[in-house]
């Protein structure tokens, strides 16, 4: 496009001859549609070349072209413009030539049918462009607040079934103006008003200079009107609509600029002039489209911020400056639009702000997560690089899951509106104290998902139910007991799973309907650690369940040493594994103790002997091969993974319901085992892995 918004083709630009049209003066139909594409190479002049065939008889040049092939022989080819319109849209301005007739193949001479023919043609303008420019007044009034300067990001002109967006091409009987000098045209191209498409709405985001506003117009379709008009002007920080209760606010800018039209009327008049007469240039005395400017007032400090989308954290402390200022306590939705990973993210600064509005009594600005497909906004992430309490209020308008990066504290009860979860974030820290609660509506309950590290800190009571991905620290002297919460420690797989490291107590306080249930790792960091859980597996699950089965989950508690009577399992819950490691060259009950059902023997142990009724799991992790030399011994499970070996001595006999077998047992004793597919993978194949002598 040229300044004045002529055509200035670029190389790669395409437009469609609509060819072989056997009558041009019926209804348009039974053409083929040639691609022609815009080049200059060589330094030769800028031409249109097409690899297609043109036939001969009536022809008609469009741009720009229609890849779609939408228009195809059946009807009169169709010029169109989009509803919604951008930077691109006045680029692609509609134009077409005058009605062709091309002549049949003459190897000698131009403007016939055939291949690499050149044809006279030059094409008019068909859409109008339209600058329509705001005048702002009032600006002051936002501009003193020290805020990101006030920008229009688009704007929209309304009337009902007003503005064309798709129109036909059609026959005019009059010969063009130029027929004597190019006789290809015979006869001057025209659109069918009266089958034109309407709708309610245009809208553009072309903005140059802040305040002017670029649209593309087709030819206003016969008979229309345009009702009860108005423009809206939407900017950074809401939007202004004008309509005629606003006065006479539209003007034509001139030497001297006269606001004397209403908004309406404004509209009118623009669409009277998208096809008019030319009086100059190539087809004069003929319909052709325009370009032209208008100017409408608009004071800034009306702007109505319902339904403003809020685009990062600055943007909401600049809103909410702006709302002080103008909006008089207006009740109003905020949209928080997603980032690229579709959340909204808020810091220290956005965060105290929004804090201290959705804790004020008289709030009326109601935050909301956008749903428009290219702001999307799935989640709230506040973050701190300073330990900061959690906001003792978070209130949205529609459910909002809400995320904890850096580092937070979590010391009183909260406030909850809409708040569908929380997440500690991986990598983000939070240290709970006192009482972990919240009087939450919509829902009732909040949970919390921790997916970082969690510091408890003194004596700790959790109200909210809670799942453990991540660790939870729990030091010496302090404690983390459940009041009415479910506390899960949860496993996502055999390799990722929560942690808890319990150097102080966990457990559940009596008389509530607290719970734990760990299906991932607990460690007792001492001697004097209080762990009691509900249950450490899920329901019904057997060490033969592989884990990838729906809901078999087994968790572990290793102990300090050989453990103490200070980790219980409730008598309603599934043991799990108790787990006792040992690094012991030679392994006997003593190792082992009496609370563990679950023996790791690390090191490099070359010895294990009679072990514990209590050990139902036996696991082979040392770097030498343990010869287990035991009288007749039955266990759940057997686990030797790859790259360690057991031996099993003449006179011994194990029996294992499942196997995990990807090392190797040497049996020159007796073995019993016909499973090896179970909890930690497997096939029964792995059998092979049990050496005998043949």
């Amino acid at each position: 496009m040229t300044s004045d918004f002529g055509l200035n083709f670029e190389a790669g630009d395409l437009m469609s001859l609509f060819h072989g049209i056997t009558d041009i003066s019926s209804n348009l139909t039974g053409y083929q549609n040639a691609i022609y594409e815009g080049s200059a190479k060589d330094d030769k002049a800028f031409v249109f070349t097409t690899k297609s065939m043109v036939l001969e008889k009536g022809a008609i040049m469009v741009y720009p072209a229609d890849t779609a092939f939408t228009n195809n022989g059946s009807a009169a080819p169709v010029i169109t413009i989009p509803e919604n319109q951008n930077a691109k849209t006045k680029e692609l301005t509609p134009y077409m030539s005058e009605l062709l007739t091309i002549a049949p193949y003459d190897k000698d001479k131009g403007n016939t049918a055939g291949y690499g023919k050149k044809y006279d043609i030059v094409l008019k303008r068909v859409g109008t462009t339209l600058i329509l420019t705001t005048v702002p007044s009032n600006t002051d009034k936002i501009d003193g607040l020290g805020v990101s300067p006030l920008k229009v990001s688009s704007i929209e002109m309304n009337a009902n079934g007003a503005f064309t967006t798709s129109i036909p091409v059609k026959y005019n009987a009059a010969t063009p103006y130029r027929n004597s000098e190019f006789s290809l045209w015979t006869n001057v191209s025209d659109v069918d008003l009266t089958a034109a498409t309407v709708v309610n709405t245009l809208t553009t985001t072309d903005i140059t200079d802040n305040y002017n506003a670029v649209f593309t117009l087709l030819p206003l379709k016969s008979g229309v009107t345009a009702n009860n008009a108005n423009v809206v002007i939407k900017t950074n920080y809401g939007k202004v609509t004008l309509d005629n209760a606003k006065g006479n606010i539209w003007g034509k800018t001139a030497t001297t600029v006269t606001y004397d039209k209403t908004v309406t009327e404004g509209v009118q008049e623009v669409l009277d002039n998208t096809w008019t007469d030319a009086t100059k240039g190539s087809f004069i005395g003929e319909k052709i489209g325009k370009y032209g400017k208008r100017s409408i007032q608009a004071d800034m400090s009306t702007l109505d911020m319902d339904g403003l989308h809020i685009t990062d954290q600055q943007h909401l402390i600049d809103a909410l400056k702006v709302y002080d200022a103008i909006a008089n306590k207006a009740t109003v939705d905020f949209f928080l639009d997603g980032d690229e990973n579709s959340e909204f993210v808020m810091d220290a600064e956005a965060t105290a702000a929004y804090e201290a509005r959705v804790a004020d009594a008289g709030n009326k600005i109601t935050f909301k997560l956008s749903t428009d497909l290219a702001t999307q906004c799935d989640a709230v992430k506040f973050v701190s690089t300073t330990e900061t309490e959690v906001p003792a209020t978070l209130k949205f308008g529609t459910a909002t899951p809400v995320k904890f990066a850096g580092l937070w504290k979590y010391s009183d009860s909260k406030t909850f509106d809409y708040i569908t979860s929380l997440e500690v974030v991986e990598g983000a820290t939070m240290t709970m104290t006192n009482m972990v609660t919240a009087t939450a509506t919509n829902p009732t309950t909040t949970a919390i998902t921790n997916n970082g590290t969690v510091n408890i800190s003194g004596a700790t009571t959790l109200k909210l139910n809670m799942t453990n991905n991540g660790i939870i620290d729990i030091p010496v002297g302090a404690e983390f007991l459940m009041n009415g919460a479910e506390l899960t420690n949860d496993a996502t797989s055999l390799e990722v799973y929560g942690r808890i490291d319990n150097a102080g107590s966990l457990g559940v306080q009596n008389n509530t309907s607290g719970k734990i249930n760990n299906y991932g790792y607990i460690t007792q960091k001492n001697a004097d650690a209080y762990t009691y859980v509900s249950t450490n597996a899920f329901t019904g699950k057997k060490f033969a369940d592989a884990f990838a089965a729906a809901d078999a989950k087994i968790g572990t508690i290793e102990l300090f040493g050989t453990g103490n009577v200070n980790t219980v399992v409730a008598s309603t819950g599934t043991p799990g594994f108790i787990k006792v490691i040992t690094n012991a060259t030679s392994v006997t009950q003593a190792e082992v103790g009496e609370y563990a059902n679950y023996v790791e023997i690390t090191g490099a142990c070359t010895a294990c002997g009679i072990l514990p009724n209590t050990v139902k799991y036996v696991e082979v992790k040392s770097s030498e091969r343990v010869v287990w030399t035991t009288t007749a011994f039955t266990i759940i499970g057997l686990i030797v993974d790859e790259g360690y070996s057991l031996n099993i001595p003449r006179g011994s006999a194990v029996t294992a319901t499942t196997t995990y077998l990807k090392g190797r047992i040497y049996n020159a004793g007796t073995f019993t085992c016909s499973d090896f597919d179970g909890y930690l993978g497997g096939a029964s194949t792995d059998a092979n892995n049990v050496i005998v002598g043949g």
